[in-house]
């Protein structure tokens, strides 16, 4: 965010609870972030979109509620911190910026775990998406138990190196969840 400086944003979570845990993370650092859900009233969602659409909220964190059918001309960027679980959702979610001629880049946080995912993607759009890796930027994920470990060998949050998640760039592209 402090890197690209968007005009206004949409963060699309896979889930409504990460929808809220990336909004209240982004509220401490940026002043006019918002989210929008399918908990959220009628009445409330609409108050949330008007906003957005007037230019209020610069940053609008959402499920994919809003992945289809809005119409915000102002929208530089779409992050996707987690990825699509569909092909078509990754469509619908990216063509949500550079409406009207504008130009609009979209970023997916991919962790290496989820590369057959973003093949599909790629397959599916005809286009081989521009890979980056941002500097200090790691997933965080939490350790799984083996069962084939004593309690001893069992890895713990210290001992455990997170992945690192591989953001990647472009007009169609995707990055993932924890970065933020």
């Amino acid at each position: 965010m402090k890197r690209e400086k968007p005009r206004q944003a949409i963060i699309f979570c896979r889930t409504k609870r990460g929808t809220d845990r990336v909004q209240r993370r982004l509220a401490r650092k940026i002043e006019s972030v918002d989210t929008i859900h399918g908990d959220l009233t009628q009445g409330a969602r609409d108050h949330v979109m008007r906003r957005f659409r007037d230019g209020k909220t610069q940053i609008l964190v959402a499920t994919d509620v809003v992945g289809r059918g809005i119409d915000v001309t102002r929208i530089s960027h779409i992050i996707n911190y987690d990825i699509p679980q569909f092909c078509d959702d990754y469509v619908h979610r990216v063509g949500r910026a550079g409406r009207m001629g504008r130009e609009g880049v979209a970023y997916t946080f991919v962790t290496p775990e989820e590369g057959n995912e973003l093949t599909r993607i790629e397959m599916r759009i005809n286009l081989l998406l521009k890979r980056d890796e941002i500097a200090g930027f790691s997933a965080q994920g939490k350790p799984v138990a083996d069962e084939n470990l004593d309690q001893s060998e069992q890895p713990t949050d210290e001992a455990v190196e997170p992945p690192k998640a591989k953001p990647v760039f472009g007009r169609r592209a995707r990055r993932h969840r924890r970065a933020l």
